[in-house]
């Protein structure tokens, strides 16, 4: 056998070959490099700080609450960080497509390009973080969108992350499909404000955090935001404080009633 000398050895070719010592330097400086393009993610409120923590630590997170707390954003920048880290190599982005009233039609293309519109925030952040050029290289083979009625009978692998957006809009028969998807090695994050549903019956994400919350699932975290966490705007929290707040609301829809 040919022993490596200090830093390069000939392997049984006659080929100069790199010693385990500068494999390891030149392995440690590439993660060095590469730490340092990673930008850290900052926790504005207790709230954010205890979900980004889930995020980061365990294997599902439900963000569940207002709107403007910064819960789709946060597990986009998370998915996208733990791509740049290795951690994992796929992200997945899917959401129930339910309108919000007035519907616009039909939109052309594949339901991929269907779905994109919806999207498109959370496609932006992770672009923002891992950069345009990889992003563009690398969306539609290991950053996808992935239609919410083809995800029953899939498996999603190790080291895949799934963020689920809009989730208040699942049923809780469309939950059960999704959880029951994953290989061990794989992420989950949903994210949704219950008070903005628009579908009959009980939200997939009330369902799922109560399922969580009742039974101890282990590496499972539930966060719940209200409006003194919005970030988005001052104008935003107090639109949402009436809106949450019991009464305030009614009393202006009883003024203008059969208006």
């Amino acid at each position: 056998m040919y022993e490596d000398c200090e830093d390069y050895g000939v392997g049984r070719r006659g080929r100069k070959k790199r010693s385990n010592k500068t494999v390891k330097v030149v392995k440690e400086k590439f993660i060095e490099e590469r730490e340092g393009l990673i930008k850290p993610i900052t926790a504005k409120n207790e709230n954010q700080k205890k979900y980004l923590d889930s995020l980061q630590k365990n294997t599902l997170t439900v963000g569940k609450g207002s709107a403007g707390t910064g819960k789709s954003y946060l597990a986009a920048s998370v998915a996208a960080n733990k791509y740049l880290r290795g951690e994992v190599d796929t992200i997945v982005v899917t959401r129930p497509i339910v309108g919000m009233g007035r519907s616009t039609g039909f939109w052309p293309g594949t339901m991929e390009q269907k779905i994109q519109p919806y999207v498109q925030p959370i496609l932006n952040t992770i672009k923002k973080r891992i950069g345009n050029q990889r992003f563009e290289s690398e969306f539609g083979k290991s950053i996808v969108i992935q239609p919410m009625e083809s995800i029953r009978g899939m498996s999603f692998e190790p080291k895949t992350y799934l963020l689920v957006d809009e989730a208040q809009n699942m049923t809780p028969e469309e939950i059960r499909s999704v959880v029951t998807r994953t290989e061990e090695g794989a992420y989950l994050a949903f994210c949704g404000d219950d008070k903005q549903k628009d579908i009959p019956g009980v939200s997939g994400i009330v369902y799922l955090a109560d399922l969580i919350k009742n039974n101890d699932i282990p590496s499972c975290g539930v966060v719940e935001f209200s409006f003194e966490d919005i970030v988005r705007s001052g104008l935003t929290r107090k639109f949402v404080e009436i809106f949450e707040t019991e009464g305030a609301v009614s009393q202006v829809e009883k003024k203008y009633k059969g208006i």
